[in-house]
């Protein structure tokens, strides 16, 4: 019980993280959803993608104001007998967690000073963004307490559960490029990450056999005790410490499952990221990187919990810290003008997840990505594009939970822009991620199937001055 708690903030790290690793989204600009490769892309947009890039944009103050809404579901249908217990014939269940984020907004900013300097900055929600709700709860809740009193020889139990997560990691970043060469530039920033999350849950209205499951274990506590005293009266030793196990468990299953568990925390930190990039512009060809150092974060709790969610998880009553690193992130770009109307562009991604404090893999490998994206100038005004990003997670079976399951994916993306002058342009798009199904057998012997749904549209309006 105490580790299916304390892995709870790491339940919703990604869930609004609609591209990218297990705590950062890469798609902070609109743009991105038309095109995911945006590595090595000389645009407003490259504050964040290549900001190295963003000395080959003319001189003058560039803006980009950009909206996005993601939708997500994380889904799980499990199977275990134990769910016979709660009037579920075939012993089958099916959980599904609703993510919204309507809003995320982002800002970034460019000044080209001269043909050697610019600055620029950013504000965007660079993970989390918005809330997931499981109505009715996980099934490794009501595993927990069902087998708890399947092991009370209980013929029948019901439970009400639910399960909400809210979470916003702000990310404030400024920055200067230098134009070594005339085709050479070089960054150096550093962005300031706010991380702000709550979380709250309940299981309540715990029956066994169509009574108060307190009020059973008490029963089954006394009955157990009166037993052993009996044995050990008779000298019948093995009989009586049997039965002192089994009343020293219903004891305890009294106190856990005799009042509602409320869950009723909030987390609050601060990050430094330093960041450093590279941008080689050769005329058709742009090539770009950029790393950004892992970011350490101690969230600090402000808890109302209930006093046996306090009892099973000390680690989030209130005042005490919890570790949720950033990891370290590393992207190659590259762009092609294959004439001065088409653009063809790749990237790469990879995350340094293991690295990094209070990351949910363990066992497994770090993520990486790759994408891949096209533009096409219609004409002066108008241009479409469209691209794709796979993300492969590296998860074993052994990181994951029905709080923790990233599953790689498959993001395809399109959507175009309009270009109203010289000085103004409007980008739209859109992703859908194609998740992969992912099979895995609890602890508590449930066959589980994990996958999601994910929706995100959003537009940007970039000025220039």
């Amino acid at each position: 019980m105490n580790r299916i708690f304390l892995t709870l903030c790491a339940a919703f790290v990604a869930f609004a993280s609609h591209a990218g690793g297990l705590l950062a989204n890469t798609n902070q600009n609109a743009t991105f959803l038309r095109n995911p490769a945006r590595d090595a892309a000389i645009a407003i947009d490259g504050v964040y993608s290549n900001p190295a890039g963003t000395a080959f944009l003319p001189q003058g103050i560039h803006l980009s104001i950009s909206w996005q809404a993601a939708f997500q579901k994380r889904q799980i249908t499990t199977n275990n007998p134990l769910y016979m217990l709660s009037g579920d014939a075939d012993g089958s269940k099916y959980f599904e967690g609703k993510a919204t984020a309507p809003v995320i907004p982002s800002l970034q900013a460019a000044y080209i000073i001269n043909d050697k300097w610019s600055v620029s900055a950013q504000f965007a929600i660079g993970g989390g963004g918005g809330k997931c709700k499981f109505e009715q709860g996980l099934p490794m809740f009501e595993e927990m307490v069902g087998g708890k009193l399947a092991q009370a020889q209980v013929n029948s139990y019901s439970l009400n559960q639910t399960l909400t997560g809210e979470q916003y990691f702000y990310g404030f970043q400024v920055g200067g490029t230098y134009k070594i060469l005339g085709k050479v530039s070089v960054f150096a920033g550093v962005r300031g990450v706010l991380a702000n999350c709550s979380y709250t849950g309940a299981i309540s209205n715990i029956k066994a056999n169509d009574i108060d499951a307190g009020t059973y274990m008490n029963n089954l506590a006394q009955q157990a005790s009166m037993a052993a005293q009996q044995y050990s009266a008779l000298g019948m030793t093995a009989e009586a410490l049997k039965y002192q196990e089994i009343a020293a468990s219903a004891m305890q299953g009294a106190y856990l499952l005799g009042t509602d568990l409320n869950l009723d925390c909030s987390q609050s930190g601060f990050g430094v990221t330093p960041i450093i990039g590279v941008d080689v512009n050769l005329g058709k060809v742009n090539l770009a990187a950029k790393y950004e150092f892992r970011t350490k974060i101690n969230l600090e709790n402000e808890s109302n919990n209930s006093a046996n969610v306090d009892a099973i998880m000390p680690t989030y009553a209130n005042g005490q810290k919890v570790r949720s690193d950033i990891p370290a992130l590393f992207t190659l770009g590259a762009q092609y003008s294959i004439i001065p109307s088409v653009r063809v562009a790749a990237g790469f991604h990879y995350y340094w997840d293991k690295d990094a404090k209070g990351t949910a893999i363990k066992e497994g490998n770090n993520t990486w990505e790759i994408t891949f994206g096209t533009e096409w100038d219609i004409n002066d005004k108008w241009l479409v594009s469209a691209g794709v990003q796979r993300t492969q997670y590296g998860f074993k079976d052994s990181d994951m939970s029905d709080m923790n399951f990233n599953i790689s994916s498959t993001a395809l993306c399109v959507g175009g822009a309009y270009k109203f002058n010289d000085r103004m342009k409007l980008n739209i798009g859109y992703m859908h991620s194609f998740y992969e199904d992912h099979k895995l057998t609890s602890a508590a012997g449930s066959a589980n199937l994990y996958t999601r749904k994910n929706d995100v549209l959003g537009a940007s309006f970039d000025i220039k001055f």
